[in-house]
């Protein structure tokens, strides 16, 4: 389902869907600004079959929805919090425990996540394709996880993350060898 920039979508359009999409294997609410984690709990509960969830600038949502995700939908392959800001490590690392099978984890912007979550994302779910942790709080040790467990990443965005050296984005490029698209922010004392 998907309902991209429907920002007058509320809880109550979602808490119907949980109520009547059971089967329901994705959702895109990119841009539903309402959206809150009253509803969201009900479609972690009820649609437990979700592969793809898009939540990207829902900015009301916190860990609570995205730990009750983890937990009730466990199938979860697909996963954009871009813009989630109150969105912490204790999400990132239930989803990790739980999703095993996730390919995709976008966290653009999402300022409170740190290597804990890059970390146990990197050792959980050794099947990643594509990690967007630009403007998060990760060090170059998130880097030097994501090398050693996910190899099959063709995807990695790592725009404004200040704290990660040129040396280990050297390495990474050099063990990562499926890496298809590289987005950084260079800077111009950082050479590759």
């Amino acid at each position: 389902m998907n309902l991209w920039k429907c920002d007058q979508i509320t809880d109550t359009s979602i808490i119907s869907i949980s109520n009547h999409c059971s089967g329901l294997q994705s959702l895109n609410l990119e841009g539903c600004h309402q959206i809150t984690d009253a509803s969201m709990m009900l479609i972690s509960l009820y649609c437990n079959r979700l592969q793809l969830l898009d939540l990207d600038r829902c900015y009301q949502i916190t860990d609570a929805s995205i730990i009750s995700i983890s937990i009730h939908c466990t199938a979860l392959q697909e996963l954009n919090l871009c813009a989630c800001y109150k969105v912490t490590d204790a999400s990132i690392i239930s989803i990790s425990t739980h999703c095993t099978g996730l390919q995709l984890l976008h966290l653009n912007r999402c300022h409170k996540i740190t290597d804990a979550s890059i970390i146990s994302i990197s050792e959980n779910c050794t099947g990643l394709k594509s990690l967007d942790v630009s403007y998060t709080n990760i060090s170059d040790a998130s880097l030097i996880a994501i090398a050693k467990n996910c190899t099959g990443l063709q995807f990695l965005s790592t725009d404004d993350c200040d704290s990660l050296s040129s040396d280990v984005l050297r390495d990474y490029f050099d063990s990562v060898f499926k890496l298809r698209v590289v987005i950084l922010f260079i800077y111009p004392s950082l050479q590759i």
